[in-house]
């Protein structure tokens, strides 16, 4: 494994430069899980809440809620196409359908809480869920020593047994030093380049692999744009959001256009 930074490696993003700071609503300081919903909309959540709230990028104000479960402690969200799955920091993973309220499935996973299951991604090209583990990256079959994430597969509704991207401690710590953890906070796959994209709330950091599963570049992000990243989604055009938990305050969405690509 290799996190040295090459130029052409780097995301094609002026991370210290957004395009827009949306601030949320009061209801929203505990955002964590984001996905891409419609045209300029993005679906969010509150930590705490089993509610789902769609966010207007134009309008720059939520303008539709979704009640799915009582209180509990949520962590990711993705859309994929007519329904919404939502993971819990247990491992607890739900599903319903945007054009019917009150009717949640739930699926049954291999983690569980020392997991802390983090972040929910999607990856249209092998049509898996891509479940992000905060701590643990065990699982009853598996002894994975770093932090790893898994898959799971819509056409067989299964979860694959072997995680389908993984950081090892040792290579974190020889590349990094000892004091470095990086703790995947979300995840999401670029829809043009299909790298995929994990955040990390602790240290405040985006990894990014290549399609090939190795990790291809670190960057760390400014405290005063990322106070505590815990979302990340991507438009279809390329264009990368970021949401932020803020104490005290509603937190902040932001939105960074896509630098052009020279091919």
């Amino acid at each position: 494994m290799s996190l040295h930074i090459q130029a052409q490696d780097r995301p094609p993003y002026d991370l210290e430069s957004p395009k827009i700071i949306y601030t949320l609503p009061d209801y929203l300081e505990e955002v964590s899980g984001l996905t891409y919903f419609n045209t300029n909309q993005l679906a969010m959540h509150n930590d705490e809440k089993g509610r789902m709230y769609v966010f207007d990028l134009k309008k720059r104000t939520v303008v539709q809620r979704v009640r799915f479960d009582g209180d509990g402690d949520y962590e990711g969200i993705e859309r994929v196409g007519e329904y919404i799955y939502i993971v819990k920091s247990n491992g607890n993973l739900y599903r319903f359908n945007v054009n019917i309220e009150g009717v949640v499935e739930k699926i049954e996973t291999p983690f569980d809480s020392k997991n802390n299951v983090e972040g929910l991604g999607y990856n249209p090209k092998t049509n898996h869920l891509l479940i992000a583990l905060k701590d643990d990256g065990d699982t009853p079959d598996v002894k994975v020593a770093g932090k790893a994430i898994y898959g799971y597969n819509l056409n067989e509704k299964t979860f694959d047994k072997l995680p389908h991207f993984s950081v090892s401690h040792k290579d974190m710590e020889r590349v990094l030093g000892k004091d470095y953890k990086f703790h995947p906070s979300a995840v999401a796959v670029h829809p043009l380049t299909e790298e995929i994209y994990v955040l990390s709330a602790h240290k405040r950091a985006l990894m990014i692999f290549g399609k090939d599963g190795k990790p291809k570049n670190l960057t760390d992000l400014k405290r005063s744009l990322f106070p505590q990243p815990e979302g990340i989604a991507f438009s279809p055009e390329g264009d990368l959001y970021i949401s932020n938990e803020m104490e005290g305050e509603g937190g902040t969405l932001l939105w960074f256009k896509m630098k052009q690509q020279n091919h």
